[in-house]
């Protein structure tokens, strides 16, 4: 029976990971959905993006619901794209967590005087069963809550593939973040609608604070668009002294002008909207482009962990 050759040893082979991560550590940005994964890495000066679908079954709305198959799935993904030294920056997609605007807690956010503060406040998760955090919003702060199962669940998925974690985020605030530079020169309210694997999503904005986040049922697009410039209206006559408002619309691109459709120009309203830049290229030319969510949160994550 031959003997395997030296640098075939498992030990040896362990011991060159656990160097590689010691001394190239590089973040792995990770944002998923209930299709699939997109995994962006550095690789040189430039970044390499990488679309996998899931197997049936298992991820549903950022659970891991099979964590060894995920696990697996992982692990393998890393190894194949030539990054042993890997930490995980998880993005969860927008029905993971939830988030509201808190006035009086001070911008520090300050993990005492939060969590005095959030007792009081009517959340929209369960505050003892969810881990919270939270970023500054002009003078209040943006606090989201994800569910402990979930983030126990990926920690354990992440300890089964043999990587580091290195944070979580949410798709929703990651994408906001990278909005506000891209409007920094409107001063007026802001409309965001997401469209996101058949979810519509309404953020409205007054003086970049999001004051409606809503939510709308899965139909027909016309009836939700009327829906939509229903709330807007509702949302405007509440301040008569509101500024201009611009629209920013993350649809896909075929689809652009049945939602353009929402911007009144008879009023003044204005589509901000302008072409994302690239920042990766795709790993394998059959590669499904990234949803304009992804695009946004990506883009963030990428400036924030280089």
């Amino acid at each position: 029976m031959p003997l395997p050759a030296l640098n075939e040893l498992p030990l040896l082979i362990e011991l060159k990971v656990a160097w590689r991560r010691l001394v190239d550590p590089r973040s792995v940005l990770i944002t998923l959905d209930n299709t699939g994964l997109v995994c962006c890495w550095a690789q040189g000066d430039r970044w390499k993006q990488r679309v996998v679908n899931w197997p049936n079954g298992v991820c549903r709305d950022g659970m891991p619901l099979q964590r060894d198959a995920v696990g697996e799935l992982i692990a393998d993904l890393i190894l194949d794209c030539d990054c042993p030294g890997a930490e995980l920056v998880l993005c969860l997609p927008m029905e993971a967590a939830s988030w509201c605007v808190v006035d009086g807690c001070g911008t520090d956010g300050s993990p005492g005087l939060l969590s005095q503060v959030l007792q009081a406040v009517d959340l929209p998760f369960d505050l003892a069963e969810s881990y919270v955090t939270s970023s500054p919003v002009q003078d209040a702060l943006a606090v989201v809550g994800v569910s402990r199962s979930l983030i126990e669940a990926w920690s354990e998925v992440v300890q089964l593939a043999d990587l580091p974690l290195r944070r979580v985020d949410w798709s929703l605030t990651a994408a906001q973040r990278t909005l506000q530079q891209l409007t920094l020169a409107w001063d007026g309210d802001l409309a965001w609608l997401v469209v996101e694997n058949n979810s519509f999503r309404l953020v409205l904005f007054r003086q970049r604070v999001p004051e409606v986040d809503h939510v709308f049922n899965k139909g027909e697009r016309s009836a939700c668009q009327r829906e939509i410039r229903a709330l807007v209206s509702a949302w405007r006559a509440r301040d008569p002294s509101s500024s201009e408002l611009g629209w920013w619309l993350s649809v896909k691109s075929e689809h652009f002008d049945d939602w353009l459709i929402l911007v009144d120009g008879s009023s003044g309203e204005l589509c901000l909207n302008e072409p994302l830049p690239s920042f990766a290229e795709p790993w394998d030319q059959g590669d499904v482009g990234l949803s304009p969510l992804q695009h946004l949160a990506l883009l963030t994550l990428q400036k924030e962990e280089r």
